[in-house]
């Protein structure tokens, strides 16, 4: 054994597998925290449906909102829980100003929680970079609020995978 370098056990394995297990754990906390954010965003989609219906105020943001939302989903789906997260979140803001727009208001429930603006605070993407990938993946998507208005909101939660 050479000075140094370690123990007769293959410590280079070792550190392989604390690396993977490190991974590993990374990714299943980002795909608890994606689950939650998308989920929490479907509901909030359907508030701001909810009040469009009620305020008649199209202003785009809500349809921008939807094919976020749906590509997150995805996403999720496709195990990229860091970029859903960024998706869904796009899709709230968006859904948000939509709600305002129509005379409504964000609420308490409505917030992120900590953890999850946590993570996806500290890997920022920017709400272009997101508009420009949904553009690029998810072509032709509608962009009038009134396609959606009376609309079942399908393929924007995680629930109806179960």
């Amino acid at each position: 054994m050479l000075a140094g370098i370690g123990t007769s056990k293959d410590t280079w394995g070792q550190r392989a597998i604390k690396s993977q297990r490190k991974v590993m754990t990374k990714k299943a906390t980002h795909q608890v925290h994606a689950r939650r954010v998308v989920h929490r965003t479907a509901a909030i989609l359907l508030a701001a449906q909810k009040k469009i219906k009620e305020g008649k105020v199209y202003t785009g943001n809500f349809a921008r909102a939807i094919a976020h939302q749906r590509f997150a989903r995805k996403l999720y789906i496709q195990g990229n829980f860091m970029r859903s997260m960024h998706h869904s979140r796009r899709a709230r803001r968006l859904a948000l100003l939509a709600i305002q727009a129509n005379h409504g208001q964000e609420t308490a429930d409505m917030a992120y929680e900590r953890e999850d603006e946590k993570i996806m605070n500290d890997n920022p993407v920017s709400d272009a970079d997101l508009d420009n990938e949904l553009i690029r993946e998810m072509p032709g998507y509608s962009i009038k609020d009134e396609d959606f208005v009376d609309a079942a909101l399908t393929e924007i939660d995680l629930q109806d995978m179960e």
